[in-house]
């Protein structure tokens, strides 16, 4: 995630549950689950309640020639992405590996901003791992999960699609989904929070201050409550803007975008021609 996109990150009522969760886990120890359709924006709110936009780039980069920010101070949760071959020894070695460096960047914050409390103790920094496309383990990677989780003190929170919950409720995962504490489906925008994405949006491209009714209605149709979805249509929407040299999104325009992205269904779509 850039920067940019973080800083237009937009606090939801979906965000605020995910963030009480990880609050949650890392104030008392557990093992959650959270899941949900894609593009509803399960991957964004992980990245920014770790700040993993700031803490990313700075795990890559040779400690002796990096200075982290001050805002890092305190953090104590990072996210992993397990490969889509993973095996139980990759996945092993790759936590191992970012609990060590980011535990490492945590220590040198402390130090350059609150030397007083800095100390020497192993995996201290790191309470929180969230793990996200957690469809990708198979049955052993999620049992070398749950050993994980029984001889640390680690909290960790799995993120993935619908079915997830389903398929750890089998009898093969039976040890880990008896260890969950929380278990929650993330939920698509409401219809306020589109209009406030919309008239953000709105002001992003520099068109009338209020958007037409006509149109943002179209496009929550669209939408759907769906972030990835909302900002494919303003990223072809603007792309088609500039094009054709228009000063506001138009029916015709925005009926284009919709050809183009294939979205929506024709006979619910309004016809703006009448």
């Amino acid at each position: 995630m850039t920067t940019d996109n973080y800083k237009r990150f937009m606090i939801t009522s979906q965000y605020r549950r995910f963030a009480e969760i990880c609050n949650k886990s890392q104030k008392v120890k557990n093992i959650s689950l959270i899941f949900g359709q894609s593009g509803i924006g399960k991957t964004r709110s992980s990245q920014h309640y770790c700040q993993w936009h700031i803490i990313e780039p700075l795990l890559q980069r040779p400690a002796a020639i990096r200075t982290p920010p001050s805002c890092l101070l305190g953090s104590i949760a990072a996210v992993y992405t397990p490969d889509v071959t993973v095996t139980p020894c990759r996945l092993q070695a790759s936590i191992a590996r970012l609990r060590n460096e980011f535990n490492f960047l945590m220590e040198q914050t402390t130090y350059i901003y609150s030397p007083e409390t800095a100390g020497p103790t192993p995996h201290r920094q790191l309470k929180l791992l969230i793990i996200d496309e957690a469809d990708r383990l198979d049955s052993d990677c999620l049992e070398l999960l749950r050993d994980m989780y029984d001889r640390s003190s680690l909290s960790i929170l799995l993120i993935g699609a619908p079915g997830i919950d389903r398929r750890l409720q089998r009898a093969g995962y039976g040890q880990l989904h008896s260890r969950f504490d929380f278990v929650y489906q993330m939920k698509s925008m409401s219809k306020a929070e589109m209009r406030l994405f919309i008239e953000q949006k709105w002001l992003e491209l520099k068109l009338p201050l209020t958007a037409d009714d006509t149109i943002s209605s179209a496009i929550m149709r669209l939408g759907d409550g769906n972030f990835r979805r909302l900002n494919r249509i303003f990223g072809e929407v603007s792309r088609l803007q500039k094009l054709n040299c228009l000063p506001m999104i138009t029916p015709d325009l925005l009926e284009t975008a919709r050809r183009s992205l294939l979205m929506g269904n024709p006979s619910v779509f309004p016809d703006f021609s009448k």
